[in-house]
This record gives structure tokens, C-alpha cells and sequence, in this order.
């Protein structure tokens, strides 16, 4: 490498290093510079004085003034405290929704599904807790007694997997052509969330999906939306501003403040045995659905089975991106 600054060589060093540790964590160091702004201050300034900070070199006064070396827009640390997630994943920087439109050449790409070589793998897969597969969403809640705490009360069942549940056509992947009748476990999103940190590096086959993908990859915040409409259905995820009554349905209103708001339309006895009212605002709801355009331009989705929405318990939210 004799020639090649000193930059540019832990740039490359750094890169190495992501991809062989971790497989998708791209940005291998941020610059800080204390008081320097995107869109107002210029670019050599941040060259020429920010510091280099690795994920593990991050101090907490550095929060607001990081900036990815590529193009130059504002980071944030995931998790902002400790140096490793409860799933073992270790800490890495991630670009903000808000400057979703820059392109830069450090953006995490989309997963494309994963492929299996024989029918034996998948088994071993499903076997092993490596893979989860969802052959439909549950159209009415469970019978159960809620608690006392109204918060989260569907996490207190004592089974939220099915162990013999409907067999499911599951694909090796995207163009083998060959499918296999394995039985499905899951059929709600609060299912997911309850091992949230566990789940997240594990594989699941969606209800409508054509090839399993890692949960990660699946996600969807509501933040990263633009003008077009996604061409599939996804596990969106957003923050509640807003929760209202209309004269059959209840309307569930996200805005991630730097993002497209999305209107969430459900039934009033889902709401209620979910625990999902004003108290809710400022929580993260996760569904798993379609989005439309009304005749005002905004998001919005319908959600009629039970199954395809819920809170995300409040200790997992460190592992989203920053809302």
C-alpha cells in the first residue's frame, strides 16, 4: 500500500474488517468535528480537521457531530451506549434517515434472500431455529387474561408459536423451482417481537414472500420512505404520534418527524386487547402489511388480521434505527 495516505489505507483496513465481521456493516469509521454542519460548512474542512472514530473509539459527546467519510452526512452509533448488542451483533455506524436522498456508496444494500442447497438444509434450518416460516397472519387474538399492567399484555402468554401449525410451501431459493411442505410455527407479528434481539439474525418466510430472507433485511422504517411506493409487502416499523376513534375503524397515525407520514387503519377490539390507545404515542408499533396512497398523497394501510401488528416491547427500540 506505499503511497496511499494514511486515510485512504484505514479506510480500506477498516472495510476489510467490517465485511469479514460482521457482513453488512459498511462504514468502517466516521469523522467528528465538533460544530461542523452538512449543507452549511465544507467539506474539506471536515477532511482536512475531523477526527477518525471507529464504532468502538465512539465517546458520548461526539453524538450529533459524526459524519460518514464518503458523503459527509450526519451518523449515528447503533447502540449509542454499549459497544455490543444483546444478539451478539457488535456496534457499527448507520447513515440518518433524514439525508436518505444523498447517495453514497456506503448504504447498506437490501439482502436478497437466502437460497438453500437441499431439502435437507431447510429442514435443518427449521430444525436448528436458524429459519421461522409464517404461512398466514392470525385473524383474532388468542383468548387470555390480560394482567394488570395494560402494557404489552399479549407478551404473557405462554404460547405465541404454534408447534404443529399448517404446512407451508418454502422454496431453496429465488430460482430453483423446488418446494417443500414444512410446518409453519408463527403467525403474528408479537411473535417476533417477543426475542426480538434473538430473531433479528434469524431467517424467516413470510406470508406472500417468494424466498426467506434474514428479519434485518425484512425491516422497514417508516423514515426511509420516498415518493414511490414500495413493490412488496415489508415489517414497517414507526414511531405513534397520533391514535383516534373514527365511526368503525381506529386510526393510528406514524410520523417519524423526518419521514413520510403513514395513517394505520385497524379494528377497535385488536387495539384494546393489544393495549393500543393514547398512552401508546411515542411508541413503536411494527406491522407487516401493504402501503396505498390516499387522495392526499399519504401512506396508509389497512390492517384487518390481528396477527400483523403490535407494539415492539420498549427494550428492544435501542436496536432500530434512531427515529
Amino acid at each position: 500500500m506505499e503511497g496511499i495516505s494514511k486515510r485512504l489505507k484505514r479506510f480500506f483496513v477498516g472495510l476489510l474488517e467490517e465485511v469479514v465481521q460482521n457482513g453488512t456493516h459498511r462504514i468502517p469509521y466516521a469523522l467528528y468535528l465538533k460544530g461542523w454542519k452538512y449543507g452549511e460548512n465544507s467539506r474539506e474542512q471536515l477532511e482536512k480537521e475531523g477526527e477518525e472514530v471507529g464504532p468502538l473509539e465512539y465517546r458520548q459527546e461526539m453524538e450529533g457531530f459524526i459524519y460518514c467519510p464518503e458523503c459527509a452526512t450526519p451518523l449515528s452509533r447503533a447502540p449509542k451506549d454499549t459497544d455490543i448488542f444483546t444478539n451478539s451483533r457488535t456496534a457499527h455506524f448507520r447513515h440518518r434517515p433524514a439525508f436518505k436522498s444523498v447517495k453514497c456508496e456506503l448504504r447498506t444494500p437490501r439482502g436478497l434472500g437466502l437460497s438453500y442447497s437441499s431439502e435437507e438444509e431447510l429442514r435443518r434450518a427449521v430444525q436448528n431455529s436458524e429459519l421461522a416460516i409464517i404461512s398466514d397472519w392470525q385473524d383474532s387474538p388468542p383468548e387470555y387474561s390480560p394482567g394488570e399492567d395494560g402494557s404489552d399484555n399479549e407478551y404473557g402468554l405462554t404460547q405465541i408459536a404454534d408447534p404443529d401449525g399448517e404446512p407451508t410451501e418454502v422454496p431453496l431459493g429465488r430460482h430453483t423451482g423446488e418446494k417443500f411442505l414444512l410446518p409453519s410455527k408463527i403467525s403474528t407479528v408479537f411473535a417476533i417481537c417477543r426475542n426480538f434481539d434473538k430473531n433479528l439474525s434469524r431467517a424467516f418466510f413470510f406470508p406472500d414472500s417468494q424466498y426467506a430472507t434474514f428479519l434485518n433485511d425484512k425491516l422497514f422504517d417508516v423514515a426511509l420512505l420516498t415518493d414511490e411506493l414500495p413493490i412488496s409487502s415489508h415489517l414497517y416499523f414507526g414511531k405513534i404520534r397520533s391514535v383516534s376513534s373514527l365511526s368503525k375503524r381506529n386510526k393510528i397515525i406514524l410520523d417519524p418527524g423526518e419521514g413520510a407520514r403513514v395513517k394505520i387503519y385497524t379494528w377497535p377490539k385488536n387495539d384494546e386487547r393489544k393495549s393500543i390507545n393514547n398512552k401508546s404515542i411515542g411508541r413503536i408499533l411494527l406491522f407487516y402489511g401493504s402501503l396505498y396512497k390516499e387522495n392526499d398523497g399519504v401512506f396508509a394501510c389497512k390492517l384487518n388480521l390481528s396477527g400483523t401488528y403490535c407494539l415492539l416491547p420498549e427494550k428492544y427500540e435501542h436496536l432500530l434505527p434512531d427515529l
